[in-house]
């Protein structure tokens, strides 16, 4: 067997002589195919991170030492709950310099970008923004787009505890419109950056479907506001496709608060 020093190894991984030899060995071996497929598919552990060896000593003086991808993850976190238009350069470049070395932490910084832009609908331009400077070229548009959707399915999938109290089923549901909103959001911009093509329907067509079943006045007028801007902004001066016609006029119907049917009525008449 041969042992090659890491080193070694990523040098290797640069050689394009190995790497056409790599993609052909792939592409002759189907069963490779499947497997990778399987291994892509295993959702990341956002549990685990890499711990140094704790230090010896008196029991009480023992401090477990976090390891270096640990605290590159954690000083990540930290400056995207910071970032904002006037710090976006300086907080990309700080970001830059921590995953220096951390490819594989890949899908997590995806995942945490998807999941601050869902709470946060405000700061996706500036989230997406963040995305092209940390990974330019098209070539992370889909792996982003797996992102968006692994982390949708489990807003949709989110059961609503049926032994809950109505004060948190109430509660739960609110949070689930609010992260349908801000799902509906980030495709919209993805939409106008090229990041997706015609994905925002289905996301569209889900946000009308809960807030036919929202009951809370305040959050289901924040939901008719986003359906408003995005259709306005697929369709300003066009009439409306039958189907959002339709489900808008049935909304209309059943709406009793004159604010929200106003809304309603002013996507339906293009206002």
């Amino acid at each position: 067997m041969i042992h090659y020093e890491e080193s070694e190894v990523l040098r290797l991984f640069e050689d394009p002589v190995f790497l056409q030899g790599y993609e052909d060995y792939q592409q002759s071996h189907t069963e490779l195919q499947g497997f990778r497929s399987f291994i892509d598919s295993i959702e990341f552990n956002k549990g685990y991170f890499r711990l140094a060896m704790g230090k010896q000593g008196p029991r009480h003086k023992q401090r477990r030492n976090l390891g270096a991808d640990t605290i590159a993850i954690k000083e990540i976190n930290s400056y995207l709950n910071k970032l904002t238009e006037r710090t976006l350069e300086k907080i990309t470049t700080e970001i830059q310099s921590r995953l220096v070395g951390r490819e594989y932490l890949q899908n997590m910084i995806l995942e945490t970008l998807v999941d601050k832009a869902l709470l946060y609908p405000q700061y996706i331009p500036v989230y997406l923004t963040v995305l092209s400077k940390l990974y330019p070229g098209p070539e992370i548009y889909p792996v982003f787009v797996r992102c968006i959707d692994t982390v949708f399915e489990k807003v949709l999938q989110a059961e609503i505890g049926a032994t809950q109290s109505e004060y948190l089923q109430f509660c739960d549901k609110n949070k689930r419109l609010d992260k349908v909103i801000g799902h509906s959001l980030l495709l919209a911009e993805c939409e106008k950056r090229g990041i997706v093509k015609d994905k925002i329907h289905p996301t569209l067509e889900s946000l009308l479907t809960i807030l036919g079943e929202t009951t809370d006045n305040d959050e289901k007028y924040k939901g008719v506001q986003c359906v408003y801007t995005i259709l306005h902004s697929l369709y300003p001066k066009q009439t409306l496709p039958p189907h959002y016609h339709h489900t808008i006029q049935t909304l209309i119907h059943h709406e009793t608060s004159p604010k929200i049917k106003y809304k309603l009525m002013d996507i339906v008449e293009r206002r």
